[in-house]
């Protein structure tokens, strides 16, 4: 069966970034933690462990080993937490991540409420969440918005970094609506536009689709979001989940992935869509 790839499937900068961060740590140290899972993918993270690059919840049980933070970001409060304790910390938050939270505290001290588009929960929107300093709102849907209660303080809007920008764009004249003089801010990440558009490129011309990545991953629920809008869509993990029969009246099918799924399964997957 024919398949295209996209060209920007796979690890994103930021995460990359992180990934290689922990790999050169691991060639310094015989173990190395992260603060929680380094990134959403179950294959990536036993790899990792294989390596004795693990995950934990409890930095202060660390001695002699070195602490890695996510690309996802942490809250300030967990920051000065983990840099009072007498460890190596290394900071992998993506630098697109930072610049969200930067521009929080900045409208934060400005006196601004903020209201932050995103997942609750998720390990990116809690780390924005602590910049607020208790000033925030997290909204996951327009309808969302009515449990907003008046805000009597400016409002600055910004997004979680993985969102969907048709989305987000619904959300912020929904948001105009109710405040009308809020600020928003442009804070999806060109790596997940990029990624988007080259989905929707993809689709003129194939007949489905096939999503690669971890169901607790962001941006891979937004790009499954997107194709099933577009083309019938497959979502897996791992090429072993993919069904030769599912594909009988297909001829040619479109693969990308999460921005947390490694190359080696995308290369599994490629290859075994390729057999059919």
């Amino acid at each position: 069966m024919k398949t295209i790839l996209a060209k920007s499937a796979g690890f994103c900068w930021g995460v990359k970034r992180a990934v290689e961060k922990a790999h050169e740590l691991s060639q310094q140290h015989s173990s190395v933690y992260t603060d929680g899972p380094l990134i959403h993918n179950e294959q990536m993270i036993s790899q990792l462990n294989s390596e004795n690059i693990t995950a934990t919840n409890k930095p202060t049980s660390i001695k002699d080993s070195p602490l890695l933070i996510r690309a996802h970001g942490i809250p300030p409060k967990r920051r000065s937490m983990l840099n009072n304790l007498s460890i190596n910390i290394t900071d992998a938050t993506c630098p697109d991540v930072a610049k969200i939270q930067g521009l929080i505290r900045k409208h934060v001290k400005q006196g601004y409420s903020i209201i932050i588009y995103g997942d609750k929960g998720h390990a990116e929107v809690v780390g924005l969440e602590g910049y607020a300093e208790g000033n925030s709102f997290i909204i996951a849907s327009i309808k969302d918005i009515a449990d907003i209660p008046n805000i009597q303080t400016p409002v600055c809007l910004v997004s979680q970094s993985t969102q969907l920008p048709l989305a987000y764009k619904e959300i912020s004249d929904a948001i105009i609506k109710r405040f009308p003089n809020t600020v928003i801010l442009d804070t999806i990440c060109k790596s997940t536009r990029n990624r988007q558009q080259e989905l929707l490129d993809i689709a003129k011309d194939v007949d489905a689709i096939v999503i690669v990545g971890g169901s607790h991953s962001a941006n891979t629920v937004r790009l499954l979001e997107l194709a099933k809008t577009i083309k019938p869509t497959f979502h897996i993990q791992i090429a072993e989940q993919l069904n030769a029969d599912d594909f009988k009246n297909y001829n040619s099918v479109g693969l990308t992935a999460g921005a947390s799924t490694p190359d080696f399964i995308i290369k599994e997957v490629a290859a075994r869509l390729r057999s059919f």
